[in-house]
């Protein structure tokens, strides 16, 4: 299988074996390069599909997200994504990762698919390219210095080889408040 590192365009074709795992079926999620703290909040109810990206996190609408990180004091993590895109059928996977959801339970968590709600498009630092993650503080501004480190163009493009637990590890340090 080839896996390109370049931002998704409707050209792009996508294996089979790329798509996360149907409902009821899991798989082995690439390892986690980074502890995740084992202080977590306990586990919150979903109040937003998950739309793929990880049946087992408590995923937020944008406003409500941004209203609830204000209020909690946790920073948010926005994915922006689509449909139709190849990368980020691929990059859900990651997200049934079990370190990743654990580390989700010190964050706001929205997912957004940006043709259905063009507020996501707002959020395009360096381009409306997809997917894209994003980190923001508690008073909704976007930390840029929060991006995949391994990148200098398309900084806030991941795929589901990256260490994106790290990444979220060090917004805590910035953003989080101690529970």
């Amino acid at each position: 299988m080839l896996i390109l590192s370049t931002a998704c365009s409707a050209e792009v074709p996508i294996a089979d074996d790329d798509l996360p795992p149907p409902p009821g079926k899991s798989v082995s999620p690439a390892p986690s390069a980074t502890p995740v703290a084992s202080n977590a909040a306990p586990a919150r109810a979903k109040a937003a599909p998950a739309n793929g990206y990880g049946d087992s996190i408590a995923w937020r609408g944008l406003d409500e997200g941004l209203r609830e990180s204000a209020a909690l004091g946790r920073p948010l993590m926005l994915v922006v994504h689509a449909a139709w895109c190849p990368r980020c059928k691929e990059l859900k996977r990651r997200f049934f990762d079990p370190g990743l959801a654990a580390a989700s339970e010190r964050f706001v968590m929205v997912n957004i698919d940006q043709d259905a709600e063009p507020a996501g498009l707002r959020y395009g630092p360096d381009g409306q390219y997809i997917p894209r993650i994003l980190f923001l503080d508690p008073q909704g501004q976007l930390d840029a210095g929060l991006s995949n480190p391994g990148r200098s163009r398309y900084k806030y493009f991941y795929s589901q080889n990256d260490d994106v637990v790290a990444v979220m590890q060090t917004a805590l340090e910035r953003h989080g408040k101690s529970e």
